[in-house]
């Protein structure tokens, strides 16, 4: 079997950290899988190209900025014949767009995975958003990644009921090297973690993911437990905002930016709790990965987190947008070392029934037989 991924583009983003798990559970399983991004590579991230040369996959770039390029659909249509694969499959909206006419056109079948949950949207992006599901459900399956996304899509685009061709597929996890252990003085502090609790937030520095809500609840959260660190564990276009924010609030040194790391288990271990305040989200690996660890998590209760996060026996979900809601939920649990241990204790299991990546190319492995 050999499945041709196509995505949009290598940034870091959910979608695009996800390629080295899935190639690593599929060389497992017997399944070759080849990887082809639609934008250039001036567009994709250097440190998500070190991740994947890293882990074996030599990523190839069609080259396309945009979706109204001529050029774009024979392209797309040559690489899948060069690649003599069996099934296309597409992530994201631009590289599904092309991939299901290109797929036909090289009598292949395509699959398309859909990775947000939707929103309303207005303009070329709404556009661009139904203009990829309607081209998806042309095509041989749809898979969403959480029950959320499905439902999110259909509320949008499928009032009066969800296509066949729609399936969720939850994403796999390779928790192989997130395991519980100790935590690494070392790390805890590179992270700015003292003698005070260290939180640890996981995230790119994008707008999203809530970060300028969790610096104004620290300011509460240090009344309630002085010495508390908050890290800022990755990095993106919104860090020169966010580090003016904390300077505004008198909170460096209690707010650490971190920046990009590959060590995440070490970082996940260092942590006392890990928290993502996302104001919107599907199914965040991060969150399966903390748990797979076994560390409790506080997160927003949006999206698909509340199909990550058991609330009240993996983590405390709290309110989205709502900083009080934040404080609370962390303070509770840094407050509470019992109940951070018993929720932390409940994540490996959990993390490994719901999430394991072998499972997950199984199931992936059944769509691409049914497609060829």
């Amino acid at each position: 079997m050999r499945v041709l991924i196509v995505i949009d583009a290598l940034r870091m983003g959910g979608a695009e950290t996800l390629l080295v798990p899935l190639a690593s559970a599929a060389r497992e399983a017997g399944i070759e899988m080849e990887f082809v991004s639609i934008s250039p590579r001036s567009m994709a991230s250097d440190q998500m190209i070190t991740v994947l040369r890293r882990a074996g996959i030599q990523p190839r770039f069609l080259g396309v900025r945009r979706l109204l390029d001529p050029t774009a659909l024979p392209r797309l249509v040559q690489e899948i014949r060069r690649s003599r694969c069996d099934v296309v499959h597409a992530h994201l909206e631009m590289a599904t767009t092309l991939a299901v006419p290109a797929a036909a056109l090289a009598a292949r079948r395509a699959v398309c995975t859909f990775h947000n949950v939707a929103y309303p949207l207005t303009g070329r992006t709404a556009r661009r958003e139904r203009l990829a599901v309607e081209v998806a459900s042309r095509g041989h399956r749809v898979l969403f990644i959480s029950e959320a996304s499905r439902e999110s899509f259909r509320r949008a685009y499928r009032r009066n009921g969800v296509p066949a061709s729609w399936s969720v597929v939850p994403n796999g996890v390779d928790l192989s090297a997130y395991a519980p252990g100790d935590a690494d003085p070392a790390v805890r502090s590179e992270l700015g973690g003292g003698i005070g609790p260290l939180v640890v937030l996981p995230a790119a520095l994008r707008p999203f993911k809530g970060i300028p809500l969790a610096i104004e609840a620290w300011l509460n959260v240090l009344e309630r437990c002085p010495g508390a660190v908050l890290a800022l564990v990755g990095a993106g276009e919104l860090e020169q905002q966010l580090r003016a924010l904390v300077a505004e609030r008198n909170l460096a040194g209690s707010v650490v930016f971190a920046g990009f790391r590959t060590d995440m288990p070490r970082v996940f271990r260092a942590a006392d709790l890990v928290l993502l305040p996302s104001t919107r989200e599907n199914l965040p690996t991060v969150l399966i990965e903390a748990a797979g660890v076994g560390r409790a998590v506080a997160a927003s209760r949006v999206g698909a987190i509340p199909e990550v996060v058991r609330d009240g026996q993996t983590g405390l979900l709290f309110d989205s947008g709502d900083p009080r809601s934040l404080a609370d939920a962390v303070v509770t649990l840094l407050r509470d070392a019992g109940m951070r241990r018993r929720l932390a204790e409940a994540g490996p299991d959990w993390a490994r029934r719901q999430f394991c990546s072998r499972a997950w190319i199984h199931t992936l492995r059944g769509v691409y037989d049914s497609a060829t």
